[in-house]
């Protein structure tokens, strides 16, 4: 499919666990990083927000209802930010092993986009905990975070190819991207709701990808709701699209990455 096969998919998980393992390469405790460092940081969150400035979001009767909000958006959020990162830089990080080996290059934005699963996972744990240290304990709706955490991935990967065949011949892109990314973040409905933000302003957020993602986790477990059908639809064939896109123009775009790196 798309030009994969199996060995593909095999070559593909090889390669997602050469970057975790890299990626602390040197480090006395290793891949456990990819753990604690998201763990601390939502902890740092939890502490700052629920007991310093102690946020409350209407209609929540104890400051944990902000940090349980914000952490639902938050968690996909920092996995997103980290995904886009490693794809983005993945095939100008393995310059050596794209000019001496004959593989589909195509594979290393792929597999470095799901380096944010990591993360994820410790996000979701971590919230877990704390909505049942909260009562708050999610409702069948939960059923939907499978679904939801594809598309999520899917848009990643997708974004990834584009960005990481743009980021050999333009090495700027890389590092200009977090701070695009910090811009995208605080446009999005993440740290503060909705109603905040002006009507005009509104309206164009249900055009964000990354207020979609958003909102379908905070409707799936903190609202105990549906996620809209519209927007994960949305979401999928707005996917699909740079998907496709994305793979022709990486194909295309290959044949000079010899040159460039």
């Amino acid at each position: 499919m798309f030009g994969f096969n199996k060995q593909d998919i095999r070559l593909a998980f090889n390669l997602f666990k050469m970057n975790v393992r890299d990626r602390y390469l040197g480090s006395s405790l290793g891949s456990f990083w990819a753990i604690a460092n998201p763990f601390f940081m939502l902890a740092l969150y939890t502490f700052v927000f629920g007991f310093v400035f102690k946020v409350r979001i209407p209609g929540a009767e104890t400051t944990l209802g902000y940090v349980i909000w914000l952490i639902i958006g938050y968690g996909p959020w920092m996995a997103t930010v980290e995904a886009i990162m490693a794809s983005t830089t993945s095939v100008v990080g393995a310059a050596g092993v794209v000019k001496n080996m004959a593989f589909k290059t195509e594979l290393l934005p792929i597999s470095a986009s799901f380096v944010g699963i990591i993360s994820l996972g410790v996000s979701l744990f971590f919230l877990l905990v704390l909505m049942t240290f909260a009562g708050n304990v999610p409702d069948w709706h939960i059923v939907w975070l499978p679904l939801i955490i594809m598309l999520q991935f899917f848009l990643i990967l997708s974004i990834g190819l584009w960005l990481s065949a743009i980021n050999v011949f333009v090495r700027d892109l890389s590092i200009a991207l977090p701070n695009m990314l910090t811009i995208i973040m605080f446009l999005t409905p993440i740290f503060y709701p909705m109603e905040s933000m002006p009507a005009a302003v509104q309206k164009l957020s249900f055009a964000n990808p990354f207020f979609l993602i958003a909102d379908a986790y905070r409707a799936s477990l903190e609202r105990h709701q549906s996620p809209s059908s519209i927007g994960l639809i949305c979401l999928f064939f707005l996917s699909l699209m740079l998907f496709i896109s994305g793979l022709a123009a990486f194909r295309r775009a290959k044949g000079f990455f010899d040159s460039a790196l």
